[in-house]
């Protein structure tokens, strides 16, 4: 405890008091998307910034008389004093979006993820899924949500990448110092460091807790590496998704149990709590234990949960989907499941726990990241649903987005200040605003893209010379300028992503990357995960085809590549290529990103692209299909993507810059709205975190009292809907008239919804867009049944093959936040 305070305390005592607010600065990730505080940390060290990009090791490293000769640096110091004041303002505003939309709101809404992509100084994201959730943190503050997201801090990280010279992949771990980042412990009401206590098996595990400064935004991260644990223990948070199954497993309930014990240690009472992915899901059996130590039994405390819980789930594919053997799970469990077992049900799935299913079965609200993908999850989990029309499923989907400011190259960013005006940043999601775009001068927003270029391709060239040098190699430097056409790949090599897709006729890639009058170059850039051997093997190809001598110095592969690389890349390219074999690309972020800053898409239909295409903004590689795609068709799309290059993409940039430049203003006004995290907040925060917060008030109040009557009214259904069924439907014989009796057992009509359901048919018994008709009233007969009675055109089309009618009946209780959460429902054909 005492090293981190003598970290903080060691900058002071060597910083002019004029500059004392560099320490606060320094401490908050505000800087991380803020040019004026990144350029006020360059300016102080350039080399250092390049290398560490973290300003609390900066002020560590840098000496006392360097911040003598800055006092005397009038440049330094209005720049600092500028930095200072943007930094009181952001931190102290008259009033946010979330502040003036939702005045009452008093409670936080937590955010639970396995690792988050804040800045390349905090080490504890492998891709997409923590870049996203860095995004949503900051743009989180940005609106200003009362926002606490919980994760893990991780010694060693991922993995720092290099390439040897045969191409394969080299895994290095360092092992970072967090007295060296800006967190700081949490201390105790005594001073002392607070230690969570987590039960593993039959012992407890003690994790410390750091907090870290994300503008408006706390989070939390945890880690056991402390004395009071034992060697293995103290292991357990050494590498994010360690391959073990113990550590993994451990890793887990540290997120979850030990994420909801630490937020009680600090006396935060959370409203809402959003699951990123399965990983977090053991949050919401604590939850559940703690409401059934209180005195509720565990279908009144799974209601409060539930109602108060978001899910989204980033997989397309079941394999994806983190499972555990029950026994596996039970047994790091045990001294946590004591006396309450049945709750470890909730994730079963045969004689596994699988944590995503975990994580459905205690929310109310769950989505996908994009419009295609809810509906690959929708057919995935149906069986959860098994009766229910696919469309109705309570699946939704809410479309990621990047955070604007993080994203923008400076360049851009400037043009966007000069002709839409600063009202852009605050009201990023507004799409009225980006058709101000138009106001841009072609060639103004050409120069702008052409410097973003020059400065990627100095990094490239910088990169190659220290590989050279690492290696002893004399590997081409890239001699590309920046008239040149670059393409630019950067993703995980994972085998459905197929980098190597491009790579498919060398022959024909030749002809195209080698015309003297065209220049054309590709830029690859991405990590296999350390057990993928697929993938590294894709990552050996990618480097082997650059090294032959037809394509040497017109392939490059970027070492490495991580927050830093990929916000050059993104502005520095020319086309963004994505090319997974459909559906297995949920949402994708890397293209919005690019598409952002006027570099134009050229993407397989799937993922975030369906939505964003619109046919003047970039390119579709192949069919404008959502039908899943097979290793058969790699070839196929290949041909495509080479037809795409050579008859549209390489004339069009060559041949007709006007059209080029009008196509990059279309990616950006199209793009930069529709796919920012301040539209993805802004959604959750209606769809879901309003309603949540709504459950947790109802549910709560006057004892749990509401929490206790939905509960015993859904142990009422359950009990009697194995004997609800339809007696008798009959239509008279012009079919003017529908009368249906229908046994409840000791349901009431309160407790039901009965309903018409038909429609055209699609194929079978589905319908497209059905009709729903809602049979009200029903009149009590004699022996207990009910009698709907329906009057109406509506049945003028029963009979006819193409059509099809059905009657259905579902429980129905006005607090259930969606009318099939349950999955009961039952079906009469009318046909």
């Amino acid at each position: 405890m005492q090293v981190f305070y003598s970290t903080e305390d060691a900058i002071k005592r060597k910083l002019p008091y004029p500059m004392k607010d560099l320490v606060r600065i320094a401490y908050n990730y505000w800087w991380s998307w803020n040019r004026r505080a990144t350029k006020m940390w360059e300016y102080i060290d350039p080399a250092h910034w390049r290398e560490y990009k973290n300003p609390l090791k900066l002020l560590l490293d840098t000496p006392p008389s360097r911040f003598k000769e800055l006092l005397r640096d009038d440049d330094f110091m209005n720049l600092y004093e500028l930095v200072v004041d943007q930094f009181e303002s952001y931190m102290n505003p008259t009033s946010t979006w979330f502040s003036t939309n939702y005045p009452k709101w008093d409670k936080p809404i937590v955010y639970l993820c396995m690792e988050y992509g804040i800045s390349k100084s905090l080490p504890i994201y492998s891709g997409g899924l923590g870049i996203l959730a860095g995004d949503h943190v900051k743009t989180a503050s940005d609106l200003g949500l009362p926002f606490i997201a919980i994760g893990l801090l991780y010694k060693h990280g991922y993995f720092k990448q290099e390439i040897d010279r045969n191409g394969n992949q080299l895994e290095m771990f360092p092992e970072y110092r967090p007295e060296e980042m800006p967190l700081r412990p949490v201390l105790d009401r005594n001073g002392n460091l607070l230690l969570i206590e987590v039960p593993v098996e039959d012992r407890i595990v003690y994790a410390r807790a750091f907090e870290v400064e994300v503008g408006r935004v706390r989070m939390y991260l945890l880690d056991t590496d402390v004395p009071e644990n034992s060697p293995d223990d103290r292991r357990i948070c050494d590498y994010l998704y360690n391959a073990e199954l113990d550590k993994r497993i451990k890793q887990e309930i540290l997120l979850g149990i030990g994420g909801m014990r630490l937020l009680k240690a600090l006396g935060i009472e959370p409203g809402v709590v959003h699951l990123n992915e399965g990983h977090p899901a053991f949050a919401n059996l604590q939850r559940i234990a703690w409401y059934m130590e209180g005195g509720l039994t565990f279908t009144e405390a799974l209601s409060i949960v539930r109602g108060t819980t978001i899910f989204t789930t980033h997989t397309p594919v079941p394999a994806g989907h983190d499972r555990f053997p029950v026994e596996e799970v039970k047994k790091r469990l045990s001294k946590f499941l004591e006396g309450r077992e049945e709750i470890l049900e909730l994730g079963r799935e045969g004689n596994q726990i699988n944590m995503t299913l975990l994580a459905i079965r205690t929310s109310s609200y769950v989505n996908g990241v994009s419009k295609l993908h809810a509906e690959v999850t929708k057919r995935m989990w149906a069986h959860l649903w098994p009766e229910v029309p696919l469309d109705e499923i309570p699946i939704e989907a809410i479309t990621n987005g990047i955070h604007t400011m993080t994203w923008v190259h400076n360049e851009v960013r400037k043009l966007f200040d000069r002709y839409i005006g600063r009202v852009w940043r605050e009201h990023t999601n507004l799409e009225g605003i980006w058709y101000a775009v138009e106001r841009i001068p072609d060639e103004e927003l050409w120069e702008a893209h052409i410097e973003a270029k020059r400065q990627f391709i100095a990094f490239i060239r910088r990169k190659a010379l220290e590989r050279n040098e690492r290696l002893g190699t004399d590997d081409p430097i890239p001699a590309m300028d920046e008239d040149s056409l670059i393409i630019g790949f950067a993703r995980r090599f994972a085998t459905y992503k197929r980098a190597t897709l491009i790579l498919t006729d060398l022959e024909r890639l030749k002809k195209i990357l080698n015309n003297p009058d065209r220049p054309v170059y590709i830029v690859f850039g991405g990590k296999a995960h350390p057990r993928d051997e697929a993938g590294k093997e894709f990552l050996r190809r990618v480097y082997e085809v650059s090294r032959m001598p037809e394509f040497r110095g017109k392939i490059f592969v970027i070492e490495n590549y991580d927050i830093g690389s990929a916000r050059l890349m993104v502005a520095g390219v020319d086309v963004w290529l994505n090319t997974p074999r459909r559906p297995l690309e949920a949402s994708g972020t890397s293209g919005m990103k690019a598409g952002l800053n006027g570099v134009l898409n050229a993407s397989i239909f799937d993922g975030w692209w369906v939505e964003g295409y619109n046919g003047v903004n970039g390119w579709v590689i192949g069919e404008e299909s959502t039908e899943p795609e097979e290793e058969g068709d790699d070839e196929k799309d290949a041909r495509a993507l080479y037809d795409l290059l050579e008859m549209e993409i390489i004339p069009a940039y060559y041949e007709n810059r006007e059209r080029w430049v009008h196509m990059m203003k279309e990616s950006i006004k199209s793009i930069a709205p529709r796919f920012s995290t301040h539209r993805m907040v802004k959604q959750y925060m209606d769809r879901f975190y309003s309603r949540a917060m709504s459950n947790h008030i109802w549910a709560t109040r006057e004892n749990y009292r509401w929490a206790k009557e939905v509960a015993a009214w859904k142990d009422r259904v359950l009990s009697s809907w194995s004997k609800v069924e339809f007696k008798d439907a009959t239509v008279n014989g012009d079919r003017s008239e529908l009368r249906v009796i229908l046994d409840l057992d000791d349901l009431s009509p309160e407790d039901v919804k009965v309903e018409l359901y038909y429609g055209v048919r699609a194929q079978g018994y589905d319908i497209e867009r059905p009709h729903i008709l809602e049979l009200r009233h029903p009149k009590r007969l004699e022996g207990g049944t009910w009698l709907y009675a329906y009057q109406n055109g509506a049945l003028r089309h029963l009979g006819d093959p193409c059509w099809h009618y059905a009657l259905r009946v579902y429980p129905h209780h006005d607090k259930l936040p969606h009318k099939f959460l349950l999955g009961l429902v039952k079906w009469r054909s009318l046909d």
